[in-house]
């Protein structure tokens, strides 16, 4: 494509009105989640960087519910000039209403948006939000953000538009300079696509800024990781040092997303500590969590990283990662040397402990290593952050089994978390399991929002065991459970009787079994799965549950409570499990 000329603001003696910029993280649509809108802040820490006249306020609505668009009143109150959405494929639909609520109470402000989904489906949100959004940006969004903010101001300061209103100056906008914004798509006043030029679709490492430096927004969410090794509750600071990842996992929304560049690059070591050092000029923390797709992708990077920030901060400060198998194990050596200097816990892409199932999602390893890598951490005293499926839609019963082996073989079947036991695979759009499915069922899939894939598990058996677990256990039982679980836990730190804390440790152990008990009991009596709520083993854990929690006030919560673990990285409920509103 022919690149659009460069412009800037025009020239004027007369100041210059900031244009007032608001980037918005909206509730996941997989529940509550404490993870920092770390794309925002790349974008936020750019744009300052790269527009003049611009003043940015990161609105981070990411750890409420999507029903909670009363929420909005700040960021209506502060009037912004322009409104830059993410979107995720997750919440497709509610971006499209609180796009609208914000469009109706700020009818002159310019909305537009960009993320993954946008990536992927910028025609077909843009249809669905029937004029919401003005304009969508594909592609990493800081270089397309900032030429826009330079649009703007360029045509705020062209004298024959002063005397116009907002609605008019931004239809100025819509019918003269869409073009000259990279990577944009739009709709035209007829239905008809538009696109702009290519440029900078994948940002070039060397024009990152730090991100840390806007690690501050509107609804500020206060991130703390529990160090187990120091008995320490650290407060904690988030952030990307790499994008995409070398891999190519067949469910993995992330392939689909960088298809138009390299899969994998990162910031080297030396400039990640100098961020980290520049931040701790202006916030207090003493821990940080990595949130890379898969931090662990270059051996030497890792090491110097930790090395480098271990000397600047003399063990002070520790800090967290991700990694798949394949690249933790080449790490296994150094994992000892690591913990010293401050590594805590991986979030790891476990996935699956069924090698057919590991095939299935082309994730290059055996079962064995995932056993080996899982043990690994465990004994160097590494947290675990565990990603894992435990259900897909061409699954065999076998599979579930052979899952269930894995957790006793791993040593996870008292993982903190119990997330893993529920998650179903998600048919993020554009990937190949997507794909396979669409062409063996002659249609191509919604893309206004995330299908069920319990709609699509083939096997008759599976279909069974999935359904009993979900509605017969889960939804009834589950928030019950871990709020039993919660309650021992604040019980067994203020219990100042050793048998007492002996015995509420002990009745943990067994609580956090019951995931497991009920699934395998489920496998092995596919033909009896209506029963389950019926079994003296699960009558036995429900009693003792409702025992647990009988003081405890929040049993009868209109949401589904969502337990806090260690990591704030990917892992967490996906599938029929979000923490939807009731």
């Amino acid at each position: 494509m022919k690149k659009a000329p460069y412009f800037s603001a025009t020239r004027t003696s007369e100041p210059v009105e900031l244009c007032r910029l608001a980037l918005v993280a909206l509730p996941y649509g997989e529940g509550p989640q404490k993870v920092m809108p770390l794309g925002l802040q790349n974008i936020s820490a750019y744009v300052k960087k790269n527009a003049k006249h611009a003043t940015c306020k990161i609105f981070d609505y990411s750890d409420l519910y999507t029903s909670d668009i009363n929420e909005l009143s700040d960021l209506i109150n502060w009037a912004p000039h322009l409104v830059g959405i993410s979107i995720y494929s997750s919440h497709v639909q509610a971006a499209i209403t609180w796009g609208s609520t914000i469009k109706n109470a700020l009818p002159g402000t310019f909305i537009f948006c960009g993320g993954p989904h946008i990536s992927l489906a910028a025609e077909d949100f843009l249809r669905a939000a029937k004029g919401t959004f003005e304009l969508a940006l594909r592609g990493e969004g800081e270089h397309s953000t900032a030429r826009l903010i330079v649009l703007f101001n360029k045509v705020n300061t062209q004298t024959s538009l002063k005397t116009k209103s907002k609605k008019q100056r931004k239809k100025y906008i819509y019918k003269n300079h869409f073009n000259k914004v990279p990577n944009a798509v739009w709709l035209t006043a007829s239905g008809k696509l538009k696109e702009s030029y290519i440029e900078k679709i994948q940002l070039p490492t060397a024009d990152w800024e730090n991100p840390l430096l806007e690690y501050s927004s509107e609804r500020l969410q206060n991130l703390y990781f529990t160090d187990r090794n120091d008995a320490k509750k650290r407060k904690a600071i988030a952030l990307t040092s790499s994008r995409g990842c070398p891999l190519a996992c067949s469910f993995c929304a992330i392939v689909a997303a960088d298809k138009e560049g390299p899969k994998w690059r990162a910031i080297d070591a030396t400039t990640l500590v100098n961020w980290i050092a520049e931040a701790y000029t202006q916030y207090s923390f003493e821990h940080i969590y990595m949130m890379d797709a898969n931090f662990f992708v270059r051996k030497d990077r890792v090491l110097e990283f930790s090395e480098k920030l271990y000397n600047l901060f003399e063990g002070r400060v520790t800090w967290s990662s991700s990694s798949t198998v394949g690249y933790l194990l080449k790490l296994q050596s150094e994992l000892p040397k690591l913990v010293r200097q401050g590594l805590r816990l991986v979030e790891m892409g476990v996935e699956s402990g069924s090698q057919s199932q590991l095939d299935y999602m082309n994730k290059k390893v055996t079962v064995q290593n995932n056993i080996d890598a899982v043990r690994a951490l465990q004994n160097n005293r590494i947290d675990v952050g565990l990603d894992f499926i435990m259900f897909y839609h061409d699954q065999q019963k076998r599979e579930i089994i052979e899952n269930l082996v894995f957790l006793v073989k791993s040593g996870l079947t008292e993982h903190d978390s119990l997330d893993h036991y529920f998650n179903i695979m998600m048919l993020y759009p554009e990937t190949p399991v997507r794909k396979n499915l669409e062409r063996k069922i002659g249609t191509k899939l919604d893309l206004l929002q995330l299908p069920n894939s319990r709609a699509f598990i083939e096997n008759h058996e599976v279909y069974k065991i999935y359904t009993a677990y979900i509605d017969n256990f889960a939804k009834p039982i589950l928030n019950q459970l871990e709020q039993a679980i919660a309650s021992n836990i604040e019980k067994v730190g203020t219990s100042t009787s050793l048998t007492e804390v002996a015995y509420l440790s002990l009745l943990n152990i067994h609580l956090k079994h019951m995931p497991f008990q009920v699934l395998w009991w489920l496998c092995h009596n596919p033909d009896k799965t209506t029963e389950i709520n019926r079994k003296n083993f699960f009558i036995n854990y429900v009693t003792k549950i409702n025992k647990a929690i009988a003081n405890d006030n929040a049993i009868n919560a209109p949401k589904l409570k969502i337990i806090e673990t260690p990591t704030t990285g990917s892992g967490g409920r996906k599938g029929e499990l979000i923490g939807k509103s009731l």
